[in-house]
């Protein structure tokens, strides 16, 4: 048994930083931050905790995190307020809402309001590890995109097409 726990550390220290998916969960209980934290880092998903939205931002920015996830309700603010910051401030970020099932009656405009997906508490961790991929994936088939889209349209000297 210590044996296979070595082998995934290994793996673990193996995986470039560059290769690591890095979010940010924007939550005020360290205890589910935490379990969640550790087990995504055998996954090479690299979390980092945000209590308010002024923290969320910074991280969003110095981390390169492609991946927001939000509690329902934080030390300023609720799961609209960070889709809010999400969209304005991070719009390549995609967004995440986390909440227990007696929260989903008023979630019902969470995709309208940007949103990518929902997490139930407890968090699954193996669907919380697909959603995050493909989340990131998909932030980094956008971003190459409008790189393609940008490249094209200042070749041929015209306006870019995209909004953000």
């Amino acid at each position: 048994m210590a044996k296979s726990s070595e082998l995934r550390m290994s793996h673990l220290r193996e995986v470039p930083s560059a290769h690591r998916i890095q979010c940010v969960y924007l939550t005020c209980f360290q205890p589910e931050f935490s379990i969640l934290a550790i087990t995504l880092q055998y996954s090479a998903i690299r979390m980092h905790r945000a209590e308010t939205l002024e923290e969320a931002d910074f991280l969003l920015t110095v981390t390169g995190s492609t991946v927001l996830l939000s509690d329902v309700t934080f030390l300023d603010g609720s799961w609209q307020d960070a889709l809010l910051m999400a969209q304005e401030v991070h719009p390549l970020v995609a967004s995440l809402v986390v909440a227990e099932p007696f929260d989903w009656p008023f979630l019902e405009s969470a995709y309208a309001r940007g949103a990518c997906g929902t997490l139930d508490k407890p968090v699954d961790f193996i669907r919380a590890i697909q959603l995050i991929r493909t989340l990131h994936e998909a932030v980094r088939d956008r971003v190459s995109l409008l790189r393609d889209d940008s490249a094209e349209t200042a070749a041929l000297g015209l306006p870019s097409t995209h909004c953000r």
